[in-house]
């Protein structure tokens, strides 16, 4: 069974953490912020953006 790449845009929240994906053509730009604080936007591939995603709802975090 192949593993599914695929990323959706939104944000995902848990105990004052926010990750926000963008999806584009050329990749996902992903703005974190933490307790009101924005990092500094990441580039990442639609496959490494993914993972990420799945690893967020595993520990808890919510979409919104």
């Amino acid at each position: 069974m192949t593993e599914s790449n695929i990323t959706f845009s939104g944000t995902y929240t848990h105990e004052g953490h926010d990750v926000n994906f963008e999806v584009s053509n050329t990749g996902v730009t992903i703005i974190e912020t933490k307790d009101g604080k924005i990092q500094a936007p990441m580039e990442f591939s639609v496959r490494k953006a993914s993972f990420y995603q799945k690893q967020l709802v595993e520990w808890g975090y919510v979409s919104y």
